[in-house]
């Protein structure tokens, strides 16, 4: 056998090992696609048929506290205790202030109560100084909306100090105002225009 048949065997020989390992390495391909879509497709289908988990907010138990109301009795002859459940962040500061005269202004649930304030009052400002003294703005309607007399105002500021000397720690001292400016009298029975000392309304 000369030396160009020798090469020719060789090519040949070459040839067909490249055509089988191409075969070979394609089939070997085709598997590893087939294997890797039928995983993905298991998986998947496992995953549908378990049961969804429905996440809920986890609600922590919040506590509560008394605070104490003096409401005026509907029948003008004193002041009555009732006392109401609030969470415990709305006892806490200035907050634990809004609480407080916020349900005298709501009024009680007891019907042989009466409300202090006149219907349509609100709180707009509370300030508290180091010393004890407590500053409290409500709206003008306190002082255009109140029809009654020395005793209906009596009431009204009984109530309120009262109430706070019951629920407001380290508080000596109310001073009341309306709109932002001082009030002389709601009913020209009681001097309103400076600070209220709550010893002297127990």
């Amino acid at each position: 056998m000369n030396l160009r048949a020798a090469v020719r065997k060789v090519l040949r020989f070459l040839l067909l090992t490249l055509a089988f390992a191409g075969r070979a390495t394609l089939l070997l391909i085709v598997v590893v696609v087939i294997g890797g879509a039928l995983t993905v497709w298991w998986f998947r289908h496992r995953a549908a048929q378990q049961p969804k988990t429905v996440s809920a907010e986890v609600v922590l138990p919040r506590g509560t506290r008394a605070i104490e109301l003096y409401f005026p009795q509907a029948t003008g002859g004193g002041l009555d205790l009732e006392t109401r459940e609030v969470v415990e962040d709305q006892a806490q500061g200035e907050t634990l202030v809004r609480t407080v005269v916020g349900a005298l202004l709501d009024g009680p649930d007891n019907a042989g109560l009466a409300r202090p304030f006149p219907d349509g009052v609100t709180l707009n400002h509370v300030y508290r100084d180091p010393g004890g003294g407590l500053y409290l703005d409500f709206s003008n309607t306190l002082r255009l909306s109140f029809r009654g007399g020395s005793t209906a105002e009596e009431l009204l500021v009984s109530s309120l100090l009262r109430t706070l000397s019951a629920n407001v720690p380290n508080v000596s001292r109310v001073t009341i105002t309306a709109g932002g400016q001082p009030i002389v009298s709601l009913a020209g029975h009681f001097r309103l225009d400076g600070p209220l000392n709550l010893s002297e309304w127990h």
